[in-house]
């Protein structure tokens, strides 16, 4: 099997990839656009205007610029090992979310009664982040 060449074939992959388990129909509406054009897109029949690239690079975590370099170079943007964990984060289905979320609330729970943190300051930490 040989490696994805074409734009066409890099964004049918990544609007799977986005979509995950989401039906297309569930996966358009989050965009706001049509299940035809998702259908379009995955099956390499169609490529979406600016303002739609520019809504699955967002969803994606990358801007547009980082996106049309991956669609038409097909080089990852880098980045760093947190925003590496956002992107996924954002691209996994609601369940799968709601089960990161409740074990990252333990952990912050867990952390803000250790001795060396304190609430405040597990707060901050993780505020700055986002």
């Amino acid at each position: 099997m040989t490696n994805m060449t074409t734009k066409t074939e890099r964004l049918a992959q990544l609007v799977k990839e986005l979509r995950g388990t989401t039906s297309q129909r569930r996966f358009s509406t989050m965009l706001g656009v049509s299940k035809s054009c998702v259908n379009f897109w995955e099956s390499g029949l169609a490529f979406p205007d600016t303002d739609n690239l520019e809504k699955l690079a967002a969803y994606k975590g990358w801007t547009l610029a980082q996106l049309q370099t991956y669609l038409v170079q097909g080089e990852l943007p880098s980045s760093e090992p947190l925003q590496q964990i956002l992107n996924t984060l954002r691209s996994l289905p609601t369940e799968a979310v709601a089960v990161i979320a409740s074990a990252a609330v333990e952990t912050l729970v867990s952390r803000s009664k250790s001795p060396q943190a304190t609430p405040n300051s597990v707060l901050v930490s993780v505020d700055k982040e986002w």
